[in-house]
């Protein structure tokens, strides 16, 4: 069944591919036929179950990475690194785009280099939040420099996970437990990533790691690493202080308090200690890091932006010094402090006095507007910040935060959630913590020992303990393409086409998965139909599926703008030799697999079935 109308051909190929390429049949079904949705269940996912005598987590965060391993023999033993656990997510390539360093190495030689030379070399610093902040994330994006030469993304990810390889490799076969060279095909390498990324991020992050040789990869949620890890503790719980671990039937939030995004999710244990998600995973950019953004923002309003600016282009090793200092701050402030200082180092001073005119910087903080908030003592470059003030730099970040908590809350009213596990490095803020407590009073609110590494640790747990997340909450609403009869008053007219005498209408969205709804792992969503091929011009047409997606829970047309719908996935079918016969008998399938999708498509006629995974870049 294929659309006889010239016109309408093209117009549908220009929505649906951009005006370019050879156009594709829809998919779709003849009255009598409709599509059956059917969930069966199916015998192989995405879930790695493989074979390896180690296993590796690494936890590439916004603002600092880590990464363990565990034997498969030891696996209640987990390695890290003493004194590198976790090392700023920063990287410097050679000006040949080769590594320099990575991490307090590349702060180190970035800040030693000659500053004629350093504007050769690239530095990048909390690059990952580039996958979250890109709108339309392609193999072809590019990352800019702190000096903002650009570089496709790609390539510097593989470039970060060649080096930590290589590290993890060296470290795993020092350790005593190696009985034999171990390398990186030996090795299950679980990859974490936010659970609010999207399916472009996840795929990225795969190809990232495989580009640089990685093999035997499982990419894991990063806030169900961090619960797994924590609910194997043994935690402070009730008013009595009891030392237990959370059973079946309990119910939690576990909040991912990063550098850069906030990563929430609830669970419930189940009977057989496996997992069930409550509500989808939610959070946004609120982590730390938009604290010490918060605070820059304010120093360029007190100094001057352009002081800021300047200071940060001709002095770039000082500028890394303020940032470092503002991160230490905000860590130790705490409701019981009354202000915080800091000494501004004697360049940024000095830029900002030539641009306060006449004035000194002590008059210009005097007659702004933060009042009796702020005050400076040049003698020592002395900035003295009042604790109003500092709850200020912090209000965007944990209101976002707290209304996060909230919603959820609300949402799961009925499931009696009164747990929150707090993890993370922004975790370990006090001040974070007690606000949270002040603004939801019933929650009984545990900080995760050792949180910063919950995540690294609790991937490399993933692979060995049985625990599994086998109920998820889709993101989208996945369905596929098909035409049905037009109906008049119903279907959108500039979508009508004839065959055969008949009206069709083109491009609905027939769901499969509703965003909110349940979905276990290795699950599978089929349809069954046929397509009519009696044009003899059309016997040796290619014959396409295609998956749609929609942040909508009811999408109806797959080309109708309000609908948000986006074409994510293609099984393309050549024509046999002698033709397609009158009539194609097919079973398109959707599987579920642990962080990602497989499109299958199965031809009844000869029995011929293929696979895909979905290609979002």
């Amino acid at each position: 069944m294929l659309c006889e109308n010239t016109t309408l051909k093209k117009k549908l190929l220009k929505m649906a591919t951009g005006g370019a390429g050879q156009w594709a049949p829809f998919a779709g079904q003849v009255p009598g036929k409709m599509a059956n949705v059917e969930e069966t269940q199916f015998s192989q996912t995405q879930t790695m179950d493989f074979q390896a005598p180690v296993f590796a987590g690494i936890d590439l965060g916004t603002t600092f990475f880590g990464y363990a391993f565990s034997f498969k023999n030891d696996a209640d033993r987990i390695y890290v690194e003493r004194g590198k656990e976790r090392e700023p997510t920063c990287l410097l390539l050679k000006p040949d785009k080769t590594l320099a360093a990575l991490g307090h190495q590349a702060v180190d030689e970035c800040n030693s280099l000659d500053p004629d030379k350093q504007k050769d070399y690239y530095y990048f610093r909390q690059f990952k939040m580039e996958l979250y902040e890109t709108k339309k994330l392609s193999r072809k994006s590019e990352l800019k420099d702190a000096t903002g030469k650009q570089m496709k993304a790609l390539d510097v990810f593989c470039i970060v996970f060649c080096h930590l390889k290589q590290i993890i490799l060296h470290q795993i076969n020092l350790s005593k437990s190696a009985s034999f060279s171990i390398t990186s095909d030996d090795v299950g390498w679980m990859i974490t990533i936010p659970a609010i990324w999207t399916d472009e991020a996840r795929q990225f992050m795969r190809e990232a790691a495989t580009n640089a040789g990685l093999t035997k990869i499982r990419l894991v949620l990063e806030p169900e690493a961090a619960a797994l890890y924590a609910i194997n503790q043994p935690l402070c719980l009730g008013n009595a202080f009891t030392i237990e671990k959370f059973g079946p039937g309990s119910k939690y939030i576990v909040a991912d308090l990063g550098g850069g995004t906030v990563d929430m999710c609830v669970h419930e244990i189940l009977d057989d200690g496996n997992l069930r998600e409550l509500y989808r995973a939610t959070g946004g950019y609120a982590g730390g890091s938009t604290v010490n953004d918060e605070f820059l923002r304010f120093l360029k309003t007190v100094l001057g932006e352009d002081a800021l600016e300047i200071f940060a282009k001709e002095y770039p090793h000082a500028y890394q010094d303020l940032q470092d200092i503002i991160e230490d701050k905000k860590c130790r402030f705490t409701n019981r402090s009354d202000a915080i200082t800091m000494n501004l180092d004697t360049d940024l001073m000095s830029i900002a006095k030539d641009h306060c005119g006449k004035k000194s910087i002590e008059d210009k903080i005097a007659g702004s507007s933060f009042g009796n908030a702020v005050s400076f003592k040049s003698r020592g470059n002395l900035l003295k910040v009042d604790k109003s003030m500092v709850k200020k730099i912090f209000q965007p970040s944990v209101e976002a935060i707290i209304q996060c908590l909230k919603n959820i809350l609300t949402e799961c009213a009925y499931d009696n959630i009164s747990t929150l596990l707090l993890v993370g490095g922004y975790s370990e803020s006090d001040y974070l913590r007690d606000t949270i407590q002040t603004s939801l009073p019933d929650m009984q609110i545990i900080k995760v020992e050792d949180g910063r590494l919950a995540v690294v640790k609790g991937a490399v747990m993933m692979a060995t303990k049985s625990s599994t997340i086998i109920e998820r909450r889709s993101r989208f609403t996945y369905g596929f393409i098909y035409n049905p009869l037009f109906i008049e008053g119903v279907h959108p007219p500039h979508l009508k086409y004839y065959t055969d005498g008949e009206a069709w209408c083109g491009g609905v969205f027939e769901k499969l998965v509703e965003a909110g709804e349940v979905v276990h792992q290795g699950q599978q969503f089929s349809r069954e139909g046929y397509i009519t091929y009696k044009d003899p011009e059309l016997k040796h047409t290619p014959w396409y599926t295609e998956l749609w997606r929609s942040p909508l829970k009811s999408p109806t047309n797959c080309f109708l703008e309000e609908d948000q719908c986006e074409l994510v996935g293609r099984i393309e079918v050549a024509a046999p030799p002698a033709g397609w016969p009158d009539e194609v008998n097919v079973v398109d399938s959707l599987v579920v697999g642990e962080t990602e999708l497989t499109m299958k498509l199965l031809m009844e006629e000869t029995g011929e079935e293929y696979e895909t995974t979905i290609d979002f870049l």
